[in-house]
């Protein structure tokens, strides 16, 4: 009597749930309104238009730079060096770890990083660790 009455109460609960964590239908097809993320209808990307993209063709004929790098080789050519700036401080920075265990650990380690230059940076690390498992007498 006990299970039964168990089994009912848990069978309750289980359709209860299930009920409330239903997630509501997603409408398809031809009269399903459209995605809020769609652009509008008409709405043109200027990176799209003929013009554009006959530009960029010429552009990768002629052999020159396009996109994300082509600012940057137009200052390159320049004589600018985007991205170059000499560090604030011209100090070393670097790090010291050091780790332990109770037994079976060992570790230290350390990171340097110094500027060179204008333009350039040398970066040294030095780790050693050791895991010894602890020794069990018998």
């Amino acid at each position: 009597m006990r299970a039964a009455l168990l089994a009912a109460a848990l069978g309750c609960a289980c359709a209860a749930a299930s009920a409330s964590l239903a997630q509501e239908a997603i409408p398809a097809g031809p009269h399903a309104p459209m995605p809020a993320a769609a652009p509008p209808p008409g709405a043109v990307d200027p990176e799209n238009t003929p013009e554009a993209i006959g530009e960029w063709g010429r552009r990768v004929l002629a052999g020159e730079p396009t996109g994300p790098d082509a600012a940057r080789a137009q200052a390159m050519r320049a004589g600018a060096r985007p991205g170059c700036a000499a560090p604030e401080d011209r100090k070393p920075h670097g790090e010291v770890t050091v780790g332990m265990g109770s037994g079976g650990y060992r570790g230290a380690g350390a990171v340097m990083t110094a500027p060179i230059g204008d333009c350039a940076q040398v970066t040294i690390a030095v780790d050693g660790a050791r895991i010894d498992a602890p020794r069990r007498r018998r």
